[in-house]
């Protein structure tokens, strides 16, 4: 730390909505200040405990004691130059250089608003300016310090960190809790001294399956003030962010890879530049929920442009609690059938259309036709898909080859990650290296061949192994490889997208495995969960929509022919508010069960375009993983769309909704229409629900009446 000195500049950004404040001092030194809702930004963080907008730690620079990034070496050597604010197609970008002066490092922070909404987007660039080499250990895309002060007597009890847990078969899930319940508490330092405890809460993940543990996003809310703020980290691969007590204050970093928890690091000749992954953050009055409105916006503003983003085609895939990856032309003609019957406008064939074998696991990588299951050619099956009314689709995983593929001993070494001389071996398959000339040459000749021999319109990727901390070719570090690699693998999709506009390429990676800012930029639609059991999807069904928007969420719905009534029709409200995934024993259901699959389908074609420009609310607040009632909202123009889900407990709950305080509200069942349901709207702004069986669930309409909601608050 060193010692405050008085304020020469001070520089104040931002939108209606989100605004930023940092001053420089009489040393040059460039310290944010403030952040918050544009109503509501608070004083300036006391230049004693604020930090500057980036932190850098370069080789050599002195490291602060303990293991957090915060005023670290490099950072405390940056020094202030110059700022360019300018605007850039509806919003406005500030641009802050920054020099390492005895190392020679130029930094360039940027930081983006789009439009009015409530997220600004930060990332750096670090440019070696000097003669000799760099190596960066640390850079930060976001820092921050001020959002807690230990001198608020009720800080301890008002202030809490939601961290977003994500698993396999259980996702989306946001633990919120207060400080103290996670380790962050008052253990008597003062603003103006030198020490800080070394505590810190660090969430993160390394590989190339980046949310397999947490969604790469975070929240703290302030319940004093009535504040809220989310960031999320934009990457495909390894990232972390933290926060911690400084002095009395509370600070956050967050970014990519570094070399502490992920063996990256990198080096810049003279002349060359890095530049961090994006990381997003939202400010807003209200709670943590109140974030994902301005985050949805956002996540649709910065997202690559594509038909389905508003057509929303209803999807069957043949894998969930159905064929489950052993497809033959026999089995799939009846599914096919059952599959248009009901509405589905794509059929997704999926994994095992390439094996003569049925353990095929360690064998992928040719992706051509099994023989066996296709005597008469697969073309067959897709001229059936087409002539029942859909778009052809179908399933790979193209960024692995099996151990036992005989293609693993044809391309070159480059092919692979590689660590300390031998082959990462993922699970029995091992990982492509998207910076290799080779595998875009194979993986492009694949897709183009799979696209034009079968007239595909849809493609589902999947991804099932993690690659670990990276790989050692043709790079400086493990962890520099494989951000390479995930760059050149976003590239890749880039350039895809722009060979094959048409297409509707599905992300996924063993469900929710990669639901990252960087993949959902460019994928139109996300599978959400490998969850095979509809009550258990619940909450990951009304949760989703804390990492993407509701038109790239795609649930699955999966109904058996021994489901009862109402567990039908709650497999079937898990898909409505998203993308319903169809699946299951379609096929097998009868005349009774296939019209209510086909009636919930076609009542969702009526107001799925809605969906593209509707934001997410929870009426009964972020969903659970055990709670007995869930409840998840779109906010349409004019309405508003609720699913409510009973799993236990009592026959009856209140949900909540402020936005239609003091308003008359006409209440709609719309599905299933013909079962039985009391509900109650109180003028207060809220709706009691009463559903007599357990599990069971309910879509309602809520319409104010003469008037829609519009009117009322929007982030």
């Amino acid at each position: 730390m060193t010692e405050p000195c008085a304020v020469t500049r001070t520089i104040d950004w931002g939108n209606s909505r989100i605004r930023l404040r940092m001053t420089v001092d009489a040393h040059d030194r460039l310290r944010m200040v403030a952040l918050g809702p544009a109503d509501r930004l608070g004083d300036d963080v006391p230049q004693a405990l604020a930090i500057g907008p980036v932190e850098l730690q370069l080789a050599g620079d002195q490291f602060p004691q303990g293991a957090r990034h915060v005023e670290l070496g490099g950072t405390e050597q940056l020094r202030f130059r110059s700022h360019e604010i300018s605007e850039v197609d509806g919003g406005s970008t500030l641009t802050v250089l920054q020099y390492h002066e005895p190392r020679g490092a130029r930094v360039e922070s940027t930081w983006t608003v789009f439009d009015d909404i409530a997220v600004i987007r930060c990332v750096s660039r670090v440019v070696n300016d000097g003669a000799v080499p760099l190596t960066i250990e640390y850079v930060s895309s976001f820092a921050f310090s001020g959002f807690v002060d230990f001198g608020r007597p009720d800080w301890a009890d008002t202030i809490t960190l939601a961290v977003p847990h994500n698993t396999f078969f259980g996702e989306y899930q946001w633990i919120e809790q207060h400080l103290p319940d996670h380790g962050i508490y008052d253990v008597g330092f003062v603003a103006g001294g030198e020490h800080s405890s070394r505590k810190r809460i660090s969430i993160g993940s390394v590989g190339t399956q980046p949310t397999t543990e947490y969604l790469p996003m975070g929240a703290l809310r302030d319940a004093a003030r009535g504040v809220s703020w989310a960031w999320q980290i934009e990457h495909n691969g390894s990232w972390q962010w933290e926060l911690g007590d400084l002095r009395t204050a509370v600070y956050v970093t967050a970014g990519g890879p570094n070399d502490q928890e992920h063996q990256w690091h990198t080096v810049l000749a003279p002349g060359e530049s890095f530049e961090t992954v994006p990381v997003a953050v939202a400010a807003v009055v209200g709670d943590v929920a109140e974030t994902f409105i301005p985050l949805t916006s956002y996540r649709r503003r910065i997202r690559r442009p594509h038909r389905d983003d508003l057509e929303l085609g209803v999807v069957f895939n043949d894998y969930m609690n159905s064929l489950l990856a052993d497809p033959t032309e026999e089995k799939l003609m009846p599914v096919i059938a059952a599959a248009a019957a009901v509405g589905a406008e794509y059929y997704t064939v999926d994994a095992g259309w390439y094996s003569n074998e049925p353990g095929w696991w360690s064998s992928v990588g040719a992706w051509t036709e099994s023989t066996a299951r296709f005597p008469r050619g697969f073309s067959v099956v897709f001229d059936a898909i087409r002539e029942a009314g859909m778009v052809a689709g179908l399933w790979i995983e193209p960024e692995v080859i099996g151990i036992d593929s005989p293609l693993a001993a044809e391309l070159p070494r480059d092919a692979f990650f590689v660590r300390n001389g031998s082959r990462v071996n993922g699970a029995g398959r091992y990982q492509l290296d998207f910076r290799s000339s080779a595998v875009i040459s194979r993986m492009d000749a694949v897709i183009d061949r799979l696209i034009a021999d079968y007239g595909l319109g849809y493609l589902k990727f999947d991804y099932n192994i993690n690659g670990g901390i990276g790989t050692d070719i043709a790079s400086v570090s493990a962890g520099d490889g494989l951000l390479g690699h995930n760059r050149a693998f976003l590239e890749w999709i880039d350039r895809l997208f722009d060979r094959h506009p048409s297409v509707i390429i599905e992300a996924c990676a063993s469900g929710g495995g990669r639901a990252d800012g960087a993949t959902l930029a460019r994928h139109s639609i996300m599978s959400t969960s490998d969850q095979t059991d509809p009550l258990l999807s619940i909450p990951i069904a009304a949760g989703a929509v804390t990492a993407m928007t509701p038109e790239q969420a795609a649930i699955w719905v999966y109904p058996q022919p021994e489901f009862t009534d109402d567990e039908l029709h709650l497999c079937i409200i898990n898909g409505l508010l998203g993308r319903p995934q169809l699946s299951g024993g379609m096929w097998k259901l009868d005349r009774r069960q296939l019209d209510a699959v086909r009636s919930a389908i076609t009542l969702y074609k009526g107001f799925r375009h809605d969906i593209a420009t509707a934001i997410p609310l929870w009426p009964l607040g972020l969903p659970g993983w055990s709670d007995a009632w869930c409840a998840q909202a779109l906010q349409f123009r004019d309405r508003i769309l609720v699913s409510v889900w009973r799993r236990g407990g009592d026959e009856s709950v209140e949900l909540d909704f402020p936005r239609l305080a003091g308003l008359d509200v006409d209440v709609e069942l719309l599905f299933p229409a013909d079962q039985p349901t009391e509900t109650v709207w109180n003028p207060g702004g809220s709706l009691s629900v009463k559903l007599p069986n357990a599990p069971s669930a309910r879509l309602f309409s809520l319409t104010a009446a003469g008037r829609g909601v519009s009117s009322h608050k929007r982030l």
